[in-house]
C-alpha cells in the first residue's frame, strides 16, 4: 500500500492507509510505503505483522502535550501525546522520522514521539524528536507512583513482554527520553541532549524494567551527544525500582554528571536496580566531581552482577569495567525471537 501526497498513491494520510490495513485484519504480512513528505498528524496502529517504510525524507509530526486539554478538558496526559502509536507484534519501521514538535517539556510537559507499546519490534535508521519523554517503550507499569491507572491512547492487546531493537536511529530529548519497561536493544544509535527551555540536568533514560526480567535498556555501540548548554547528563533514573540499564562499546561526546546516575530521590532504589557500563569512553573533559559530598551507598551481592574484581562507580552506584560481555548481543537478548534476530532485520 502507497501513502502520499502525489497521483496514484492510495492514500494521502497515514493513518487513512493503516485503518484499511486494520479492516483487512492480519490474515498476511502488509507492507506500508511512505514517500516523501511531512504528514501533519497523530498515527495509531494496532496491527500486527506489518512494516511501514518511508522512502526518501518522511516526517510524521504531532504537537500534542501533556497540559493540552482532552475532550472533556482535563490534561490529555503524557499517554495521550503520542504521534505513533504501535500496538501490536512483529512491526518494522524503517527510514522515518517521528516528531514530537509540542516543545520543551518545562513549558508543555511530557510529548511522546514514539509509543512503542510493542513486541517483537524493530526500528531501523529511525528518528526519533522531542523534548520530555521522546520514546516510550512498553509495557507501563501497573500503576502510575500515585496509584492510579494510566490513560491515554487505549491499549487492546496486553502483551507479557516487550522486546524491541533500535538500529542505526537517533533519538533527541530533555528529560527521560528513553523511558520504559521493555527489554530494547540500542545499536549504533546516537542519542542527543537537548538543551531545558530552564535550564537542568538531562536524563537519558528512566527504565521501569519489570521485577525479574533478565534485562532493560541495553545500549551497544552507540554515541550520546550534547546541545551546548544541556548540562549535566545523567545516562539514567529509575522510573520503577529494578530499573536494569546497560552501556556497552559507547562513546559519551556529552558532559556527563560525574555520578552518572541518579536515584530520582529515591536512596532505597541504588540497592535494587542495575546499573552498568562497559567498555564505554568519554570523548570531553568530564563536569567537576562532586560526589565526595554524597553519602555512600552499597549494591547487594546479586549473581547477575558483574565478577567481584569489577570496579564500581562512584558510591558503588552502578558499574563501570572495560570487559563487554557476549552476553549483550542481540542474538543472546532475542535468542526466543527469530523476528529479531532474523537476517536483514
Amino acid at each position: 500500500m502507497l501513502v502520499g501526497p502525489y497521483p496514484g498513491c492510495d492514500y494521502a494520510t497515514i493513518q487513512a492507509a493503516v485503518d484499511e490495513l486494520e479492516r483487512r485484519g492480519p490474515a498476511s504480512a502488509d507492507t506500508l510505503t511512505i514517500l516523501p513528505g511531512v504528514y501533519e498528524e497523530s498515527v495509531r496502529v494496532y496491527r500486527s505483522d506489518l512494516r511501514i517504510v518511508g522512502i526518501g525524507e518522511v516526517i510524521i509530526r504531532g504537537r500534542l502535550s501533556a497540559r493540552q486539554p482532552d475532550e472533556r478538558g482535563e490534561p490529555l496526559g503524557t499517554f495521550g501525546t503520542a504521534t505513533l502509536f504501535l500496538g501490536g507484534c512483529r512491526v518494522e519501521l524503517a527510514n522515518v522520522t517521528v516528531e514530537n514538535a509540542a516543545g520543551c517539556g518545562d513549558l508543555v510537559g511530557q510529548a511522546v514521539a514514539l509509543y512503542a507499546h510493542c513486541d517483537e519490534a524493530v526500528f531501523r535508521n529511525c528518528t526519533f524528536l522531542g523534548y520530555q519523554d521522546t520514546v516510550c517503550t512498553g509495557p507501563l507499569p501497573e500503576m502510575s507512583m500515585e496509584g492510579k491507572p494510566f490513560g491515554g491512547i487505549p491499549i487492546r492487546e496486553r502483551h507479557a513482554r516487550c522486546r524491541q531493537r533500535y538500529v542505526d536511529c537517533r533519538i533527541e530529548g530533555t528529560v527521560d527520553f528513553i523511558f520504559g519497561g521493555a527489554t530494547a536493544l540500542f545499536e549504533r544509535c546516537h542519542l542527543h541532549a537537548r538543551k531545558r527551555s530552564g535550564g537542568g540536568p538531562v536524563y537519558v533514560t528512566a527504565a521501569s524494567t519489570p521485577a525479574g526480567r533478565e534485562h532493560g535498556y541495553v545500549f551497544r555501540d552507540c554515541l550520546l551527544t550534547a546541545e551546548a548548554g544541556a548540562a549535566p547528563v545523567y545516562l539514567g533514573r529509575p522510573w520503577r525500582d529494578a530499573a536494569k540499564t546497560d552501556w556497552a562499546g559507547s562513546l559519551y561526546g556529552a558532559p556527563l554528571h560525574p555520578d552518572r546516575w541518579d536515584d530520582w530521590e529515591k536512596p532505597h532504589a541504588r540497592a535494587t536496580v542495575r546499573y552498568r557500563e562497559f567498555g564505554c569512553r568519554s570523548l570531553v573533559e568530564p563536569l567537576a566531581d562532586r560526589s565526595a559530598d554524597r553519602p555512600g551507598y552499597q549494591v547487594d551481592g546479586r549473581s547477575d552482577e558483574p565478577p567481584a574484581d569489577v570496579p564500581p562507580g562512584k558510591d558503588g552506584f552502578g558499574f563501570r569495567t572495560d570487559r563487554i560481555p557476549a552476553g549483550l548481543a542481540a542474538e543472546v537478548l532475542f535468542r526466543d525471537s527469530a523476528f529479531l534476530t532474523m537476517k536483514g532485520v
